[in-house]
């Protein structure tokens, strides 16, 4: 399968373990990534000034991706969303499409532009990711939490219910881990207000984490590196703020079906997260030495049977 890519931002920058652990998985699943070149931010911090300026960014992108002729993979909801926005506008608003293609000298028709979730459990699908899966994740206790824009709104986003997911769900359970119960799995972690409105956006993110704690989860799974941003960057803020201990590391599910994959914690640069996964793969670990343990005894006794029924025989 050969895809063009557009990382975004982020992904360049603050959440590099999100690229990299893309391009692993992705290469480990079959899938062959093209970036597309010279491609520019999505708009989302130019949206609060200019609107049209926002679109019109979004808009020179999937030109861009038009030019491989090939579909567009996105792994940030926020570019994802804003990529298939502008793409609707060009179908649907003649007097913008006219504007962006005068501007840019090109015409426009179109461009299938998916979440990088949805290429993995719909396009790669679960059952046959599970296949390229050697390291059972027992041990871990994760709850999915899809955030605002991933599977929202639904005239953009339609692989999976908006008000009640599972995807994410199901792919958690392929790997072995435990996917626990989590009402807030769409709510907001407050991302839009941590530059506006910071203490407001850390309550939304406790209420997270509390019902994540509360549920027994051991790490939490995100498709969204500003969601990541918040949960695994800005926990340390969080417990300070709210005078409380956190603790619960965040994981990209790029992440955990890569440990699945057996790829290693550099190939995922699992080292970049803010809050260390170590005691989560330490985890797994003992799952796997109680296991062998377990073997271990099982062939033990069964070789000692034989010898105490010819004493008895005796």
């Amino acid at each position: 399968m050969k895809l063009a890519y557009y990382p975004g931002c982020t992904l360049h920058g603050t959440a590099r373990e999100y690229n990299a652990s893309t391009k692993a998985v992705s290469k480990a699943a079959g899938i062959e990534l093209t970036e597309i070149e010279d491609w520019n931010c999505c708009g989302a911090l130019e949206a609060i000034f200019d609107k049209e300026l926002s679109m019109g960014l979004s808009a020179r992108n999937n030109m861009l991706a038009q030019k491989t002729g090939l579909d567009l993979v996105v792994p940030c909801s926020i570019c994802s969303h804003n990529l298939s926005r502008a793409d609707k506008a060009m179908k649907t608003d003649e007097a913008f499409k006219a504007k962006i293609e005068k501007a840019l000298g090109e015409s426009y028709k179109g461009v299938k532009i998916k979440h990088l979730l949805d290429v993995m459990v719909n396009d790669v699908g679960t059952e046959a990711l599970a296949k390229k899966f050697v390291k059972p994740l027992k041990g871990i206790k994760a709850v999915p939490y899809y955030g605002c824009l991933l599977v929202r709104p639904s005239e953009v986003s339609r692989f999976d219910n908006p008000e009640n997911p599972t995807s994410l769900d199901a792919l958690i359970k392929a790997t072995g881990a435990e996917c626990l119960p989590f009402t807030q799995k769409t709510k907001c972690c407050g991302g839009n207000l941590l530059m506006s409105k910071q203490d407001y956006a850390f309550i939304f993110t406790k209420k997270l984490f509390d019902e994540a704690k509360a549920a027994g989860a051991n790490c939490i799974v995100v498709a969204c590196p500003m969601c990541h941003m918040l949960l695994d960057g800005q926990q340390s803020m969080v417990e300070k703020a709210h005078n409380t201990v956190i603790g619960l590391p965040v994981l990209y599910f790029t992440q955990l079906i890569g440990l699945a994959m057996g790829l290693s914690e550099k190939e995922l640069e699992l080292d970049k997260n803010m809050v260390s996964p170590e005691a989560l793969i330490e985890s797994i670990g003992k799952q796997e030495e109680k296991k062998t343990e377990t073997k271990t005894e099982t062939k033990i006794e069964n070789k000692a049977e034989p010898k105490a029924e010819e004493e008895v025989a005796e």
